[in-house]
């Protein structure tokens, strides 16, 4: 069996543009000067607050990428108080979000591996006046939590893919943070296909012209991944693909991971799934 998961409603949650704050305590200024650093600069850090942000080279491990800084004073006065969680939410998507598109030319994809994060003023921080912002990109797992690139978000292939054989944990009835087969999966990933050789032609194929050669490729890709035709069938797996909105194809993303899951009899979600596909498979 074969399923597009562009056509299960609920099945897995959609990658739209995350945005995470940070909130740097009062007492780091060398944290500070880091993520103030001009646009382009690569930062890492290991404490959970970032308090020991350091600049880094782009071409080794780094968590954030600086696209500029946002001073919010004219949005929020002397007496404003601290926004809620929610509230940074949308501060930071509508201030950092610019910066971020135009830092990469125009070419961000909002459902790609990319997101949208900041460094935002602690509560006391705040209550003392400071209102900057540092906006950057970054890679998040579905946790939120942040993986290391050793890429430029400018150079990056902004596809959401995986190495095969990844298993992406079950959240609830989604999909979540990759974790070893032998754990509880939503999904065992399969391979990659790029659609760039699917379908050539520059203008964006409409999802159902994306379902209709996925569906052949992945199936081909999911015998070869198994060693056996019949195999996935034999398990009761269903192989699951990817497809590309607009958006994307405007980035220039053109990769999409093939899949293999098992739905829940009402189809509201993934089942959990224990072992991969070439070894012993328990689902439920």
């Amino acid at each position: 069996m074969w399923v597009g998961l562009g056509a299960i409603a609920g099945a897995v949650l959609a990658l739209t543009i995350t945005t995470q704050g940070i909130s740097l305590p009062g007492d780091a200024p060398a944290a500070r000067r880091a993520f103030s650093a001009p646009a382009g600069s690569c930062l890492d850090w290991t404490s959970a607050d970032a308090g020991d942000a350091r600049n880094v080279d782009c071409a080794s491990g780094h968590l954030f990428e600086v696209v500029g800084t946002v001073d919010l004073t004219t949005s929020f006065g002397p007496a404003a108080a601290f926004p809620t969680d929610q509230a940074w939410h949308g501060v930071v998507q509508q201030h950092c979000t610019p910066l971020a598109i135009e830092y990469l030319a125009g070419m961000f994809d909002p459902f790609g591996r990319l997101a949208v994060g900041a460094l935002k003023p602690s509560q006391p921080g705040w209550r003392a006046g400071d209102r900057a912002m540092y906006c950057g990109l970054q890679v998040n797992a579905r946790s939120g939590a942040l993986f290391h690139t050793v890429t430029s978000a400018k150079t990056m292939d902004q596809a959401n893919i995986h190495v095969p054989g990844t298993c992406l944990g079950i959240d609830g009835v989604d999909v979540g943070d990759p974790v070893d087969c032998a754990q509880p999966h939503a999904v065992e990933v399969i391979g990659n296909i790029d659609l760039a050789i699917l379908l050539p032609a520059p203008e964006y194929p409409p999802e159902p012209k994306q379902e209709e050669v996925l569906a052949s490729a992945c199936t081909t890709l999911a015998d070869d991944y198994a060693g056996k035709p019949g195999l996935v069938a034999e398990k009761k797996l269903t192989v699951f693909w990817d497809t590309l909105k607009l958006e994307s194809w405007s980035a220039r993303t053109r990769k999409v991971d093939c899949k293999l899951g098992a739905l829940l009899p009402d189809k509201s979600g993934f089942a959990p799934i224990t072992g991969g596909v070439r070894g012993e498979v328990r689902i439920g």
